[in-house]
């Protein structure tokens, strides 16, 4: 099996309401689709969601290196994942441009092509019979307490059918209103909470004060919190770590696997979030993965605003990694437009999004975006 075509299309898909963290609102997501061509026949499908803070990369650096390296994957073996990365990697030196989501989305099309060859879900190529049912969590952006809590109820009432157990509630940096909020979730549900800070508190000791407060009202319901002070101060990651009883996992700081590595030896954290796109794929995720599992450092696997194409890989990736406690796979739940067949996205039950069992990632796209990728659809707003 040979690389014969790359293809990238810019897609960007509008969020039904803003998302907000403590440092940005989102209002749609401006992604990138890879498809990838062998000569067997096969089409593979990845996808790029960069956020510069997060994932160190812009979509024009993306598209940089997607047209840079294109070429030099030309009569590559897909299956062969390591070459597939030491190529990219080259291409980067050569350029210039450094592309997590790059590498994530060639990364995805390549598993995806090498699952279609060997009639197997990429779960299985990575070493599980059955796909692991690890819990989701289903995310809040920062809003007001009122909003916050219609939220949680809107998700329990659409969800209660899918096992829902976790709810994620992102902290905004304001103690009294992050506690009231917690607060106020834990008292309409009854499942357990995850928290994310984005990085919101400066002060460590600040942070500590208003987790004990939490975890003081709502115990062990709250089962982690990701990111708590800047990325990279790891001292004041571990400053909150050591003091918390809520366990702290390290997210902007631990982007790639030198940057888990560094967060690791420093004891700085008790987990980690692997984002398949700030590590580069599932290639490198599992190396992450290895070396957090040789320290006994826990794991989640969260995500970007990104579509059912990458919550696939997610969702194959946490069904083979048994260090896993906890996954974040609801992205492409916001988006109202689905890049996939609804037979074919991972579906949402017993709690946990899993991988439809199909061979590759086990997706297939949706017919309209099939339409336009093979050009009888070709449409654009004229301005006026």
């Amino acid at each position: 099996m040979k690389i014969t075509s790359i293809e990238a299309y810019k897609i960007d898909l509008r969020l039904p309401e803003p998302f907000s963290i403590s440092f940005k609102t989102f209002t749609h997501a401006e992604n990138i689709l890879v498809v990838i061509r062998t000569d067997e026949g096969f089409s593979g499908f990845g996808e790029c969601a960069p956020f510069k803070p997060i994932t160190g990369d812009s979509r024009e650096e993306a598209e940089m290196l997607i047209k840079a390296v294109s070429k030099k994957l030309m009569d590559k073996d897909p299956g062969d994942i390591e070459d597939i990365h030491k190529t990219v990697e080259e291409a980067e030196k050569d350029t210039g441009i450094h592309s997590q989501t790059t590498k994530a989305a060639i990364d995805f099309a390549c598993y995806d092509l090498w699952g279609k060859n060997e009639e197997k879900p990429v779960y299985e190529l990575l070493g599980a019979k059955t796909p692991n049912v690890t819990p989701t969590t289903l995310t809040i952006g920062i809003k007001s307490i009122e909003d916050t809590v219609k939220s949680a109820e809107k998700y329990m009432e659409l969800y209660k059918d899918s096992g829902l157990r976790r709810i994620k509630l992102k902290l905004s940096g304001n103690p009294e209103e992050d506690v009231k909020r917690v607060t106020a979730v834990a008292d309409v549900f009854s499942g357990e909470l995850t928290l994310d800070a984005n990085q919101g508190y400066k002060d460590p000791k600040i942070a500590v004060k208003v987790l004990d407060e939490i975890f003081s009202t709502v115990g062990k319901r709250v089962i982690l919190i990701e990111e708590p002070c800047p990325k990279g101060d790891l001292e004041k990651m571990k400053y909150v770590s050591d003091r918390s009883e809520i366990p702290v996992f390290a997210d902007e700081s631990a982007a790639t696997f030198e940057d888990a590595r560094k967060v690791i030896e420093a004891s700085a954290a008790r987990g980690i979030n692997i984002k398949l796109q700030k590590a580069g794929g599932i290639y490198w995720a599992s190396k992450i993965a290895e070396i957090a599992c040789e320290n006994n450092v826990s794991l989640m696997v969260g995500t970007m605003l990104e579509s059912s194409i990458s919550v696939a890989a997610g969702a194959n990736f946490v069904s083979s990694s048994p260090g896993i406690i906890n996954a974040d796979l609801d992205a492409d739940l916001y988006f109202s437009v689905k890049l996939t067949t609804s037979e074919t996205t991972p579906p949402f039950k017993y709690g946990a999004r899993l991988p439809s069992g199909l061979p590759g990632l086990g997706i297939e796209l949706a017919e309209w975006l099939i339409r336009i990728i093979e050009e009888d659809i070709n449409i654009a707003k004229i301005s006026t």
